[in-house]
């Protein structure tokens, strides 16, 4: 196996089970596929590429300007996507909702970015050779971090009293609400933490990769990839989906070339959902 190829997926595999966390955290208690989730992973690597590119300030300030303004989307991506879906009365209008608010941020995003690679100098400048492989330190802390965060959101969710108020709340909102759960706190939360976890995504990721601001979408695409495969509300599901796409898109890539990276991956998808229609370690669960 190539060496290379496996470091390089284990990557790109912790970022995408971290943009599938996202995701999930967002669906459990509204039952929305937010596509516009890789926006906020763009503005993460904007703050950086704005803060640590361009003006040379220190890695620490840049990482908290980065999560105050990812606080602030989040806020205004609630009202984007919510209040539109309370407003129509229909069950589907949150797929418009959500495709309306990635493309308006996707334009801010063009027209701030025209014709700019978003990139940054990474935290420690530091690449390890392991055989003919070779792994930076930024990527080693991208995923000891992605990693981290997912299993204290799945313990987070099993231990404490939030945590089941969010199952609660996924498991029927209306019971939960009889109950005295704040729902609407609830969903806010989940739009602000969710849009904090993409916006970190895409600050580990940048200065290893770099991106287009216009591609917020293809990192939606990839997270919801890897969150359906693990099953959709599962943070074990979003870690072990994300390593999949990761892996089998690095590796597969190496192998057989760029195309081929894609086509396995939904190869893998599809044989997954015929074997569990629920994916890995997801449940089916009754709706509103």
């Amino acid at each position: 196996m190539n060496l290379q190829a496996l470091f390089d997926g284990l990557f790109s595999g912790a970022i995408y089970g971290l943009v599938a966390l996202t995701l999930t955290i967002t669906y459990q208690p509204t039952r929305i596929m937010n596509f516009a989730q890789g926006e906020t992973f763009v503005l993460g690597a904007a703050v950086g590429f704005e803060i640590i590119g361009v003006r040379k300030w220190p890695w620490p300030v840049g990482l908290a300007i980065m999560l105050v303004i990812a606080v602030i989307m989040g806020l205004i991506m609630e009202r984007m996507v919510i209040l539109p879906v309370q407003l129509s009365g229909s069950r589907f209008a949150w797929i418009i909702a959500t495709l309306a608010a990635a493309l308006i941020f996707q334009s801010i995003f063009s027209l701030r970015y025209v014709g700019d690679t978003l990139s940054f100098p990474p935290f420690i400048d530091k690449t390890f050779s392991v055989g003919s492989a070779r792994i930076s330190a930024q990527q080693i802390i991208a995923i000891i971090v992605s990693l981290s965060i997912i299993a204290i959101y799945d313990q987070f969710l099993r231990r404490t009293i939030h945590g089941r108020a969010m199952r609660a709340t996924a498991h029927n909102s209306d019971t939960a609400i009889i109950l005295g759960v704040p729902t609407k706190r609830l969903v806010v939360g989940a739009f602000v933490g969710s849009a904090v976890l993409g916006a970190l995504a895409g600050f580990l990721w940048c200065p290893e990769n770099g991106i287009n601001p216009a591609t917020g979408l293809s990192f939606t695409i990839s997270g919801f990839t890897a969150a359906v495969i693990g099953g959709v509300g599962s943070p074990r599901g979003a870690l072990f989906g994300g390593l999949i796409v990761g892996l089998l898109n690095s590796i597969a890539g190496a192998i057989f070339g760029g195309i081929a990276s894609g086509i396995a991956v939904f190869v893998a998808l599809g044989l997954i959902l015929v074997l569990k229609p629920a994916g890995l370690f997801g449940k089916p669960i009754e709706g509103h």
